[in-house]
């Protein structure tokens, strides 16, 4: 009997027109696009005249829509199925194509949005980079994909609080506050600016002199605090080998010393109020804050001092 109603149903949508047996025209579509997640007989199919009810009955949901991008096919027949037992549908005409299409629009984020993302994030968070040509390089985005319609919204966390020397960016993307996708996309991050390099091979001890350095453009991202300009590195010591081309980063620099070892320096003395000078050699180099050596030339005894300047050096007793 099932088998036989859906005959006669499949008969009625071949049959032709008759108009004066109906009071509303269903006409199928064969192609629809969606952007909600529900279809509706409205979106694959017109109904005519315009009226209060078909208004109401285009508003039905007929079926899921697919994933946004993706799209799917439906029989008429099957939505009439659905339907022709709504009292409603009694005096209806269905019409049309039997086959039909739909497909789900939506935000597609291709590799182009992906960088203007990252582009903006950069620029928003300037404040946190050096002062430097900033770029990306080396993106590895994932494939083409699409997103729901409705108001877009994107949060960008870098592998790295720092942002300077991520290696890779987290995109989380909301629709309407409701987060749909979550992306991770590799990529170099390159900020170029003049640092001051080694001109020649700099040994260790060596004093930075003004021909022994050259201002280079290098990507600065890989480098732990480099210096900018010459003033700021000229007179520093070298605590390492460094080869010519090589950035000078504080790491490998340090002030020279202001007490060299054999030099007479005076030694202040105190106590709560009362202060003591006398003279002593230094027995090793010191900067200023480091404690060293000294020989109390008067005693001959040795006692640990602050370097304190050029000279002077403290102690308490």
């Amino acid at each position: 009997m099932f088998r036989v109603k859906l005959i006669l149903l499949a008969l009625l949508f071949l049959l032709p027109a008759t108009p004066w047996a109906t009071t509303l025209e269903v006409t199928f579509r064969a192609n629809a696009q969606v952007s909600a997640e529900q279809i509706t007989l409205g979106d694959i199919a017109s109904l005519s005249p315009e009226n209060d009810l078909a208004r109401t009955l285009a508003a039905l949901t007929v079926g899921r829509a697919p994933l946004p991008g993706q799209s799917k096919e439906l029989r008429a027949t099957d939505v009439i199925r659905r339907l022709v037992h709504d009292e409603r549908f009694q005096d209806v005409y269905w019409q049309g194509s039997d086959k039909i299409t739909v497909a789900r629009d939506g935000i597609v984020i291709d590799r182009q949005r992906i960088e203007q993302i990252l582009v903006s994030y950069l620029q928003q968070n300037l404040d946190k980079l050096p002062r430097a040509q900033i770029r990306l390089s080396s993106l590895r985005v994932p494939e083409t994909f699409t997103l729901p319609r409705g108001e877009l919204q994107y949060e960008v966390v870098p592998s790295r609080p720092e942002i300077l020397g991520s290696s890779s960016f987290s995109i989380i993307f909301r629709i309407d506050g409701t987060t749909v996708r979550n992306c991770t996309v590799r990529c170099r991050i390159e900020a170029l600016a003049e640092v001051a390099t080694a001109a020649t091979t700099l040994r260790r001890g060596q004093i930075i002199t003004p021909d022994r350095i050259r201002m280079t453009r290098q990507n600065i991202a890989a480098l732990q605090d480099p210096f900018f300009s010459p003033r700021s590195v000229i007179g520093m010591q070298v605590k390492r080998t460094l080869h010519a081309g090589k950035a000078i980063e504080r790491r490998y620099v340090e002030p020279p010393p202001v007490i060299r070892k054999g030099d007479l320096v005076k030694i202040l003395a105190s106590r709560g109020g009362l202060q003591l000078t006398a003279t002593g050699m230094s027995r090793m180099d010191g900067r200023p804050g480091d404690v060293i050596r000294v020989q109390n030339m008067n005693s001959g005894k040795l006692i640990y001092c602050r370097v304190d300047a050029p000279g002077l050096v403290s102690v308490e007793f």
